[in-house]
């Protein structure tokens, strides 16, 4: 998005913040938006809903993005693309989707009567769907007498599309509408998304359709798939059964569904693919014919992300104040209860997953077995009663951590955990405990490296819940680490396919990157950067100026160096490069400049490696 690569058109930035929505964690999508100050503004918001980058498109083609105080425009292509491509990626879901202008195979309609039945759909707008209408009906125009081969039409309050769609489209974005029902869709599309709508169900698809996402609706079933589909994105819907896969499919996410049982097909899938089928209420015979077939000898299947104790049944949520009432300590006679005053945050974004969180979490393990458990989240609920922003983060987290088995809740207590320790980092609580601080920057450190070696474990395990491998490393470390946001029980590490000699060698591992890099790594903490900016203000500010010259005179350095002589000033490609360059020099520097402030600060507490509790 910063550095767009040449070739770009306005139809892969709609493309690329789409899919970045589709990225983001739980929580955090509606931080991404299309079209917030105009169809041509993209941007990114922080927790405080500013905006951290932005992208402006104009009609002359120029591509602004602002971004943190790097500023840059581009020229944006706005001729469609020649030729017609649909390529693979080797892992997850990087692919990259050319479209371009395709005849379509049956075109009975006339222009005037494409134009008459867009009218007509226009002019029978309920209220306070004009105005979405007629900004589809002016793209699908566009799409008819342009020869635009994409139509993207998000989140502008449609409940129903024309019955005509223009014939020539490849790619067909509608996300974020209330749609339930989808027209015939053109011969030739290639791509199509129609996420976060209120469909039950989905028109024949088109024989060349290579990307499908419809994730986010309410589907019980889908129809047959394209033979050279490669890509399925249909989680949180609530589909009982899949149709037969497509051999060369590589990635099929279905979480969060009503499945049961899967067809013979998915085992045929290549070694290449991913499938994720997490959340869902697979049979135990189902559960046990994966495992036979994917740990015998020679399995060359896909890789298949699952449920370890099968997907819990959907359970009643309770009002937050009454979760939290069972954590805390009873109040002293004539006090308010504590839980009191969670009445009203039981309004607050993402609320009743917490309140589930925490009923499951009186399920787990570590409340059976550790007497202090309880009390740990007591005081972690106070905290939380009291930091709107850190409460807010923490809900989010909420959202992901309920779908599935007790483990599941486990691994995301420790994620809300590490929330907490880098957020009392960043709001100051350490800038007089600077051992705690560096400390802390220590979990963070082991914890990210833990993760590097649970991904790399999770590569060489054919059918395997990968927050099991990931929890099975964090749990068994946590006492030769210091891991003090890490709980003492898990339930399946049995299961989780980690050995002790992967423990012995995973610690090793950490320990030897924590020697050689530590020093560096914190360097670039941004909760350390607060605490700098907090106690030596003049020294940061300067650096930070420093650092902004630095990358103006090395971007004409380069310049005129290395493009002027070569007649490149100009070049979308060249300048982006330097820019990068430029931009990374000047990074360096500003780090090189911080380390003496961080040396004179911290100097004592970064030789002792002893975690402080």
């Amino acid at each position: 998005i910063c550095h767009p690569p040449a070739g770009t058109t306005r139809e892969d930035v709609v493309r690329r913040f789409e899919r970045l929505r589709m990225l983001a964690y739980a929580g955090c999508e509606e931080n991404i938006h299309s079209g917030r100050h105009g169809e041509s503004n993209f941007c990114i918001l922080d927790a405080g809903n500013q905006e951290i980058l932005s992208v402006t498109l104009d009609d002359a083609g120029n591509y602004t993005v602002n971004c943190q105080g790097y500023h840059e425009t581009h020229r944006l292509t706005l001729d469609t693309a020649q030729g017609e491509e649909c390529t693979g990626h080797a892992e997850g879901a990087s692919g990259t989707l050319r479209t371009s202008l395709l005849p379509a195979t049956t075109t009975p309609q006339t222009a005037a009567e494409y134009e008459a039945a867009w009218s007509e759909w226009k002019r029978a707008a309920p209220e306070g769907e004009s105005r979405g209408r007629a900004e589809a009906v002016k793209r699908m125009r566009a799409c008819l007498k342009k020869g635009n081969s994409v139509l993207y039409v998000g989140r502008v309050g449609l409940t129903t599309l024309p019955d005509l769609l223009p014939p020539n489209i490849t790619t067909l974005f509608i996300p974020g509408n209330t749609l339930t029902r989808l027209p015939a869709l053109p011969p030739g599309l290639r791509e199509l998304s129609v996420s976060y709508n209120q469909l039950t169900s989905l028109p024949p698809l088109p024989p060349g359709l290579c990307k499908l996402s419809v994730f986010n609706n309410q589907l019980a079933s889908l129809p047959a798939l394209p033979s050279g589909l490669q890509i399925l994105w249909a989680y949180r819907n609530r589909l009982t059964r899949l149709p037969a896969l497509p051999p060369g499919l590589r990635e099929l996410s279905v979480y969060r569904n009503q499945l049961t049982r899967l067809p013979e097909s998915i085992t045929g899938l290549s070694s290449e693919a991913t499938v994720n089928l997490e959340g869902n209420p697979l049979s135990e015979r189902t559960l046990q014919a994966l495992r036979d077939i994917t740990s015998a000898p020679g399995y060359s299947g896909p890789r298949i992300r699952f449920d370890m104790a099968g997907a819990s049944a959907p359970r009643e949520v309770r009002a937050l104040h009454l979760a939290v009432a069972d954590w805390l300590m009873p109040a002293r006679e004539g006090e308010p209860a504590p839980a009191d005053r969670w009445h009203v945050f039981g309004q607050e974004d993402n609320a009743a997953d917490f309140s589930l969180f925490l009923d499951r979490l009186s399920e787990t393990e570590n409340f059976i077995k550790d007497a202090g458990f309880k009390a740990q989240i007591s005081s972690w609920l106070v905290q939380l009663a009291e930091d709107d922003a850190l409460r807010a983060n923490t809900f989010a987290l909420a959202t992901e951590a309920t779908s599935s088995c007790e483990d599941r809740i486990t691994f995301f207590l420790h994620q809300m955990k590490n929330v907490q320790l880098v957020h009392n980092a960043e709001k100051g609580e350490y800038d007089n405990n600077l051992a705690v601080l560096v400390a802390t920057g220590r979990e963070m450190f082991r914890l990210g490296k833990l993760e590097q070696i649970a991904r790399e474990k999770v590569r060489t395990l054919a059918f395997v819940d990968e927050l099991e491998v990931w929890l099975a490393y964090q749990n068994k470390l946590r006492k030769p680490l210091g891991l003090t946001s890490v709980t003492a029980e898990m339930r399946f590490f049995g299961v989780s396919g980690v050995t002790a000699s992967d423990l012995r060698s995973a610690e090793r591992q950490v320990k030897a990157a924590e020697k050689s890099e530590f020093r560096e790594w914190i360097l670039q903490w941004g909760p350390l950067h607060s605490v700098l900016e907090r106690k030596a203000p003049e020294r940061v500010n300067a650096l930070r100026e420093k650092q902004m010259s630095d990358y103006e005179e090395t971007y004409r350095m380069l310049s005129d160096t290395e493009l002027r002589p070569f007649g490149l000033v100009g070049n979308t490609d060249a300048e982006r490069t330097i820019g990068a360059r430029a931009m990374e020099s000047a990074k360096k520097a500003f780090l090189d400049g911080l380390r003496p402030l961080v040396d004179d600060m911290l100097g004592s507490y970064l030789k002792a490696r002893r975690r402080l509790n």
